[in-house]
């Protein structure tokens, strides 16, 4: 009885809204737009923020690059180096103007310690320049590059 009182007191003539409070393209455009912002979401998550230690590797390999880069037709500074080692016959004069040649290019441009060593198959390895205290390294790089039958490893640290 109880029951029926509630009921009759709530008279269909006094609901207006029969649709419901929220409407299907309501309800369409709130997930269009919380689907929206979980994409962007997840997007910004994955950009590749590169880290300190990133960028230095990539700056030790661009160094060896501009090494090993030729113009036109002459020699890129690594080859021009062992061919005046080969042509002189790996004597001292000239590993004293490779080590000159090489130092004056790596001073003028960077302005970080260096040692760049050449390996190859008949020799030993040759550090063919060094700048600063190769022990006493902190945050040492590395970068490598064959060129023919060489190969060059470069160090650096600050």
């Amino acid at each position: 009885m109880l029951m029926n009182m509630n009921l009759n007191f709530i008279k269909k003539q006094d609901i207006k809204d029969e649709t419901g409070i929220v409407s299907i393209p309501e309800i369409l455009i709130a997930s269009i737009i919380i689907v929206l912002v979980l994409i962007i979401f997840n997007m910004v998550i994955e950009i590749h923020i590169p880290t300190p230690q990133e960028v230095n590797i990539n700056e030790v390999q661009d160094i060896l690059d501009s090494l090993s880069f030729r113009s036109s037709n002459q020699l890129s500074l690594l080859e021009t180096s062992m061919k005046k080692l080969e042509d002189d016959h790996f004597s001292k004069k000239s590993y004293d103007e490779v080590n000159s040649l090489l130092g004056n290019y790596l001073n003028k441009y960077f302005n970080k310690n260096y040692q760049i060593i050449e390996f190859s198959s008949s020799q030993n390895p040759i550090t063919l320049v060094n700048k600063g205290n190769f022990k006493e390294n902190n945050n040492l790089k590395t970068a490598v590059r064959n060129i023919g039958d060489y190969k060059f490893l470069l160090y650096i640290w600050d």
